[in-house]
């Protein structure tokens, strides 16, 4: 059986197409703002064309991810805590809680053996828009998330940023910047606000497991994944792809 699950976020669209619980294709693309509807059907084709079928070989295209619903050829949606607890529990069958860090929004959950949802939280004390003010910093420093990730534990000294607000944290970054503070001491100040107001996230009407699979784009920092560590003490289980988790879940819903 082939089934396949779009997640259409603010920044991004992901198609994942699946066989017998097998991946055969996934595929990410810019979401294109008021256009996302096109951009999920072109994400659509060349998951298909990298799977090397036709949209009649698939049986079932779940959606999910805030513009769901502009995903015209899908069957049907779920919502993105659903869709985040099959993907984690598909990735690492024991553990039982998930956190994911997307552009505009942070989630948390536990789920029972089957993937269900127990409980959820959403974007508490200022954890929303995470994932948008590391794209930002990476434009305003000149550089990848890929070389910002890499500067991991090079910071020989500390510098800090507001730990409550993304905007004001940005502010911080421009005078830091202005005052010749070094890259990786900037990013590292970032890493350790985000890593605060996502740790308030975690303690937030929510007991999660010690072993949390972390899925969205941000699991890729290291140095925001470490200091989160830091902060909360949990133990985080990255997928290889973290950032296909809300598809990979859609299309296991669409299997049943």
């Amino acid at each position: 059986m082939i089934t396949a699950g779009i997640d259409v976020g603010i920044e991004n669209v992901k198609a994942v197409i699946l066989k017998d619980g097998k991946v055969l294709a996934a595929k990410q693309a810019a979401s294109g703002g008021a256009r996302r509807a096109s951009s999920a059907e072109a994400v659509w084709q060349e998951a298909l064309k990298e799977a090397r079928i036709s949209a009649s070989d698939v049986s079932k295209v779940i959606a999910t991810g805030q513009g769901k619903y502009d995903v015209s050829f899908a069957n049907g949606n779920v919502v993105e805590p659903v869709a985040d607890a099959r993907a984690a529990l598909w990735y690492f069958p024991a553990a039982r809680s998930v956190l994911d860090v997307g552009a505009d929004q942070a989630r948390a959950m536990n789920y029972d053996d089957k993937g269900a949802v127990v409980n959820v939280v959403l974007n508490q004390k200022c954890a929303a828009g995470i994932g948008l003010a590391f794209k930002t910093l990476a434009r305003t420093l000149g550089m990848t998330l890929e070389e910002m990730s890499a500067l991991q534990g090079r910071a020989k000294s500390e510098a800090s940023v507001n730990e409550r607000c993304c905007s004001f944290a940005e502010m911080d970054t421009h005078w830091l910047i202005h005052n010749g503070t070094p890259k990786e001491e900037i990013v590292q100040a970032r890493n350790e606000a985000a890593a605060v107001k996502i740790n308030s996230l975690l303690n937030e009407k929510i007991t999660l497991q010690k072993e949390i699979v972390l899925m969205g784009n941000v699991a890729r920092n290291a140095g925001l994944v470490n200091a989160l560590k830091k902060r909360s003490g949990a133990n985080f289980l990255i997928p290889k792809q973290p950032e296909f988790g809300g598809a990979l879940g859609a299309a296991l819903i669409a299997a049943g």
